[in-house]
């Protein structure tokens, strides 16, 4: 008994580690993802095989994220004289091209570089050595001579090309969206010559409803904002490199700012140091003095429509979103209700539409953006319970929180005072903006001055000239208020706004912080503690 009973354990331990093995021997490996594939030409345009072997493989799969081609036997696809005709092969360079793709992002496009000296040519055309293009679904790929076509690239990873007109994706390769709004989409685009990025905005044009025209997809107000574009040359305005109009839509390809909204700049910090806020805001002054050299008024400037070129601290700031925007004569005024009401001016507001107003909301919307830039709450609101939205603004009663402004300086105070000023006549201008004593930083200027010279030398604009003096500072107000902070949380839809065309519209979630910094959601007591800058 005792044998058999060690026997049927033996039998059943040994059972259990074949079982192991064979579960650890067929556990499924991981699969790679194959990105490309380059099928084997099979005839060139003479009807000869490029192959030595006409059996040759018939196709080859990308799946590292570099794909190197030549006779060095370091290349990832080795070269020779028994794979391919021998009058070519002796024309191959050691390294002939490198495909690159970065994997990190499926949308990502290949690229592929030209190392040879006999060239490498993507539909016909030769890249040249050192330079690289954007490679799409079917390119031809050629080696030596245009008509020795060697491969044909099949893209795997899904792309948006057949969703744009032909001839735009023949030129742009399409990748991932940017943001979205009630006017479209924004994406990201790659120049296919050039492998350059930018940004391509579509809009969609108006449909009927019942008769009526949506105002946001307007083919008349869509041309106002391309005509405005298209005109306007300045280091800090975003640029608008190409329009295509079509029956549908209206696709333009602008710039690409790489370091997003100065509106997410501020969200992630809570506020801006002071001296950064004086380095952006000097920009934006010197664009919107530009837009009204112009006989341009933006009417809708907000931190979302600054947008930044890079990371970096000391970013170059550029100034968007022209679908409000109008160009003004002389003798001519501006009557149309519209914009953010958040950082719309008193006259604005006053004018419902009805009367008239000039260049001067800008200067007004430039100093709310100032003093988010600064705190890090909003001025207006209507989450400030104790008046209105509409009478907050033509009272000229902002929320001023002693706790926030303690560390500003008086310069910056009296500034942002000037600038929030109700009567239209005794705002501050423009020219005194950069003219006023916060401003006066010659640290500030200089680099400000050299940042914009040298954006200006690459897109060929005139240069800037830059001035400053002094003017009167003011002094600081101490009541004590609730305020309203900046929160960024995923899409933003603002309360306060009228439909907005930026893209990707991100909320702004208002939390109640009292003076002293504690969260309260009582804001009765703050009912009498408005400053009033009157």
């Amino acid at each position: 008994m005792g044998d058999e009973f060690l026997h049927s354990e033996n039998t059943q331990t040994q059972t259990q580690n074949s079982q192991l093995e064979w579960s650890q021997n067929n556990t499924p490996a991981f699969i790679p993802t194959i990105w490309g594939r380059l099928y084997s030409t099979k005839l060139n345009l003479a009807g000869r095989y490029l192959w030595s072997n006409p059996n040759h493989q018939e196709y080859h799969d990308l799946i590292q994220p570099e794909f190197s081609l030549g006779r060095a036997f370091t290349c990832s696809f080795v070269l020779n004289k028994n794979m391919i005709k021998e009058n070519i092969i002796r024309n191959v360079s050691k390294q002939q091209f490198i495909i690159k793709r970065d994997l990190q992002e499926t949308l990502n496009p290949a690229i592929i570089t030209d190392l040879s000296y006999n060239g490498t040519f993507v539909n016909g055309v030769k890249i040249g050595k050192g330079n690289s293009r954007v490679l799409d679904d079917n390119d031809v790929i050629a080696i030596t001579h245009e008509l020795v076509k060697i491969f044909v690239f099949k893209d795997l990873l899904k792309n948006e090309q057949n969703q744009v007109p032909a001839h735009i994706s023949q030129k742009y390769y399409i990748s991932r969206i940017l943001g979205q709004g009630a006017c479209g989409i924004v994406k990201l685009v790659y120049d296919k010559e050039k492998c350059t990025k930018h940004a391509m905005k579509i809009i969609k044009k108006s449909r009927l409803t019942n008769g009526q025209i949506n105002h946001l997809t307007d083919p008349v107000k869509i041309m106002n904002e391309i005509n405005i574009m298209k005109a306007l040359k300045h280091p800090c305005i975003v640029s608008t490199e190409e329009v295509f109009d079509t029956h549908e839509a209206v696709y333009i390809i602008l710039e690409l700012m790489q370091g997003g909204e100065l509106f997410d700049r501020i969200t992630k910090h809570g506020r801006l140091p002071e001296r950064l806020t004086r380095f952006f805001f000097r920009q934006m002054v010197l664009a919107v003095t530009y837009l009204h050299s112009e006989g341009v008024t933006h009417r809708d400037l907000k931190p979302e429509n600054v947008l930044l070129d890079s990371k970096h601290d000391e970013a170059l700031v550029k100034i968007t979103d022209f679908g409000l925007s109008k160009f003004v004569g002389e003798d001519s005024f501006m009557k149309t209700m519209c914009g953010t009401p958040l950082y719309l001016a008193p006259e604005v507001v006053r004018a419902n539409g009805q009367n008239f107003y000039g260049h001067e909301v800008d200067v007004w919307s430039l100093g709310v953006i100032l003093f988010i830039c600064l705190v890090g709450y909003l001025p207006f609101s209507n989450e400030y319970k104790e008046m209105t939205l509409r009478d907050q603004i033509l009272k000229g009663q902002f929320r001023y929180s002693p706790a926030h402004w303690k560390d500003i300086s008086l310069e910056a105070k009296w500034l942002m005072k000037r600038m929030l000023t109700v009567q239209v006549e005794r705002r501050i201008t423009l020219d005194q903006i950069l003219k006023h004593p916060w401003m006066q930083d010659d640290d500030i200027i200089i680099r400000v001055e050299k940042m914009l010279c040298h954006a200006a030398q690459i897109k060929n604009f005139d240069r800037l000239s830059l001035k400053s003096v002094e003017e009167k500072s003011d002094e600081e107000n101490k009541n004590s208020v609730t305020v309203i902070k900046l929160i960024a949380t995923g899409k933003r839809t603002l309360s306060d706004s009228y439909n907005s065309c930026e893209p990707n519209p991100k909320k702004l979630r208002m939390d109640i912080y009292s003076g002293s910094g504690n969260k309260t959601g009582d804001t009765s007591s703050a009912t009498n503690s408005i400053c009033s800058q009157e």
